[in-house]
């Protein structure tokens, strides 16, 4: 199914290099990126990009050669990274960025397994690390020496980008590599989906240096606006005080982002072209209640770093229950246990596939099979799609609870769990079992500081009554368990593995000292 009119674009016809070259040219004293500290224009940027391919090359990086470049969080820091991100772009080199929550053994173990040539590292290096060492504090992008000799662009759009890591809800992160056609092509559909253009000044979920930052930044890039790295706050006063510090005009943010900032006291707000909630499920109810909390604007898409933006929901569309239309240029099917395509609107796997992305994670033929076949990508989830290719989903397809046979959606119930006024957060997960396989347990916040036990804070048996009121009995929870957060990746999606891991350590240590029920 085709959103009707596309057209599948030229992935190998422009760069992200190349859309900075041309900002540059006509747009140059426009702000490309703005922290606390400064800001850079399109003309910063581009000089500074060919300056660094220079830099780079003078120290023997060639095209193709594959560069980690560790990152910090500092502002100094994050701007220089970006500077030498597009100078590695500029180089024809391979990025391997390593982020900030990324501890010391698992970046040299990124570092050996991808076959890094180059570390971007001041100091000595641990023994393990056989990358050869570029100090980054050689690089000055204002030293005009660096332009002679002037250093040739080398990045082709047939050619790997950079190492990027999905978010990894279900498993283990998995890693893309894209060329720079398919990686602008992404980001420049993104941007364009949302009407992004080059006044726009964009804020992401979680600011750079941070996948999702690195996203919203191209995406920004990729239509000449400007990128703000900074903190989208947790209450309505910060995220107002930042837009105007900045001049905001677009946002992205998770349910859970929103949740928060809805749950703090009311605050004067910019009016925003559009605020889009991204990452994992959010209802109609709370969606109503963002735009009248923090904008009418509120757009909801539907994505994955396999393919970008898959779908939008725009404000004033109804169709009750869709994550939103196709965007031009992708399409989709949703397939049955025979792997054959269902009719419209009958729930199958979910697959997707468009000009632009990759075909395989690096390294990982076992995963690239499971979710690469036969030209589409198939993400995990399970859904419809209406003959006006509307996305209807139903949940994730590893995350189903087969109980004794019964297939429950944790999305269900966790929206019914969010219904009781004494939970703050909520997610279902299924917890192994031996006779019925999976036992669905609830994992709720509530509201009131975590300092006593579940039982006496909201009372298990009144919790089973409020959930058999409103859904069938069969699905009501069987563990209810008090935590003082649900962990969630940088996207806001629940990590329910972590919650499953933690809860087993748990219960390990308790059998240990004298068996017990789960309380």
């Amino acid at each position: 199914m085709t959103q009707p009119g596309t057209r599948q674009p030229d992935v190998n016809a422009d760069t992200i290099v190349e859309a900075l070259t041309r900002y540059a040219a006509s747009t140059p004293g426009h702000p490309a990126y703005l922290d606390a500290g400064r800001a850079l224009s399109y003309a910063d940027l581009a000089r500074s990009a060919r300056r660094g391919a220079a830099w780079l090359a003078r120290h023997g990086v060639r095209p193709g050669d594959i560069v980690a470049l560790p990152l910090d969080s500092s502002s100094a820091s994050a701007r220089r990274a970006i500077e030498v991100l597009y100078a590695i772009a500029h180089a024809g080199a391979v990025a391997l960025p390593l982020f900030p929550e990324v501890p010391l053994a698992a970046r040299i173990e990124l570092i050996d397994r991808y076959g890094a040539h180059w570390l971007l590292a001041s100091g000595a290096l641990p023994a393990a690390i056989t990358a050869r060492a570029i100090d980054p504090r050689g690089f000055d992008p204002a030293d005009p020496r660096l332009d002679t000799p002037a250093a040739a662009r080398a990045d082709r759009g047939d050619a790997a980008f950079a190492y990027l890591f999905t978010s990894g809800t279900t498993g283990a992160p998995k890693v893309l590599l894209p060329t720079h056609g398919q990686f602008h092509a992404n980001s420049r559909a993104a941007a364009l989906s949302i009407g992004m253009d080059a006044s726009d000044r964009q804020l992401a979920a979680v600011p750079w240096p941070s996948g999702v930052g690195l996203r919203y930044l191209f995406r920004a890039h990729a239509v000449g606006a400007a990128f703000v790295a900074a903190p989208l706050g947790e209450t309505r006063a910060e995220l107002a005080a930042t837009l105007a510090r900045f001049g905001v005009t677009r946002i992205s943010a998770s349910p859970w982002q929103v949740r928060r900032l809805l749950q703090s006291p009311p605050a004067a707000m910019p009016l925003l072209r559009s605020a889009h909630v991204i990452g994992a499920s959010i209802s109609e109810a709370e969606i109503e209640a963002a735009r009248a909390g923090l904008t009418p604007n509120i757009y909801v898409g539907y994505g994955c770093n396999e393919l970008g933006a898959v779908t939008l929901l725009a404000p004033g569309v109804a169709v009750p229950g869709s994550v939103g239309a196709l965007l031009p240029g992708i399409e989709a099917r949703a397939d049955g246990a025979d792997g054959k395509a269902l009719p419209p609107g009958a729930v199958g796997e979910l697959g997707f596939r468009a000009a632009w992305m990759c075909t395989g994670y690096a390294g990982n033929p076992a995963a690239t099979r499971e979710r690469f076949r036969d030209g589409w990508f198939y993400p995990g989830d399970a859904g419809s799609i209406d003959a006006q290719g509307h996305v209807f989903l139903r949940g994730r397809t590893q995350e189903i609870i087969n109980y004794g046979g019964l297939k429950i959606w944790p999305e269900d119930i966790e929206a019914v769990l969010k219904l009781h006024p004494d939970v703050l957060d909520a997610a279902l997960v299924g917890l192994p079992d031996p006779m019925s396989g999976q036992v669905p347990a609830a994992f709720l916040v509530p509201r009131t500081p975590l300092d006593q036990s579940l039982g006496a804070q909201l009372g298990e048996d009144a919790l089973r009554r409020f959930c058999a009121a409103r859904i069938d009995g069969s699905r009501v929870p069987q563990v209810f368990v008090a935590v003082a957060e649900i962990p969630r990746n940088e996207s806001g999606k629940i990590m329910r593995g972590a919650l499953i891991e933690a809860y087993q350590r748990t219960q390990d240590a308790l059998r240990g000292a004298a068996p017990r029920r789960p309380a």
